[in-house]
């Protein structure tokens, strides 16, 4: 597979347990594709400062969208939980990203619910590693930071839980309403089929690098 530019990976220890509730949920986000140039291999005191950015905006989205899902589950079940996240994922999720300096944050899968949300070339790679290692260990693979001449990636990885499966589980577990209102509001759905435990996606924080 060929990469739109050239990165170079690193993978960190587990940061803390996935609470991916709303992140799994919905998709939105717009496709960013950057850097061209050969990158810079990363000093020791940048490598900490992408981990804790990449963990404090991600955190910043999960915390901001999980609430607004809950709320929406606990009033009125999947059906206005999707609406809510149709709404409002887009917004918050940008505003997640403002809220740092020199950051952008989307979301995205192999398998989109929203075909804005689709991957780009090196998402893919880092998607299909992330599955391959969760599949073989049963439980979530490790946080990856790939790393371009301007902008480093930091990839967080998204697992199924419970709560998720409301909209991402089996279709022939849906209620009509819930079928109805996927269908009109996201007619190429990929995201269901899943189960416990599943890895669904990753948040990806784009972090601008300092210049030399």
């Amino acid at each position: 597979m060929s990469l739109p530019f050239p990165f170079s990976r690193e993978i960190f220890p587990t940061l803390v347990a996935l609470g991916g509730l709303a992140l799994v949920a919905c998709d939105h986000g717009a496709r960013d594709d950057s850097d061209s140039d050969e990158a810079a291999a990363p000093t020791e005191a940048e490598r900490q400062r992408v981990t804790e950015t990449g963990q404090a905006a991600s955190d910043a989205l999960m915390k901001s969208l999980g609430g607004q899902l809950k709320g929406a589950l606990q009033s009125g079940g999947p059906v206005q939980a999707i609406t809510v996240c149709q709404q409002a994922a887009l917004p918050l999720t940008a505003a997640a990203g403002e809220s740092f300096e020199g950051v952008s944050i989307r979301r995205t899968t192999l398998k989109p619910r929203n075909p804005a949300n689709a991957p780009d070339d090196l998402d893919t790679r880092v998607l299909e590693t992330m599955a391959a290692a969760a599949k073989q260990s049963k439980g979530p693979p490790e946080p990856v930071v790939e790393w371009g001449e301007d902008v480093a990636r930091f990839y967080r990885p998204l697992m199924i839980q419970e709560v998720c499966l409301n909209c991402h589980g089996d279709p022939a577990s849906f209620s009509p309403e819930l079928t109805q209102a996927l269908a009109e509001r996201y007619p190429d759905d990929q995201g269901t089929g899943y189960a416990l435990g599943d890895f669904r996606g990753v948040i990806r924080v784009d972090i601008a690098r300092a210049q030399p």
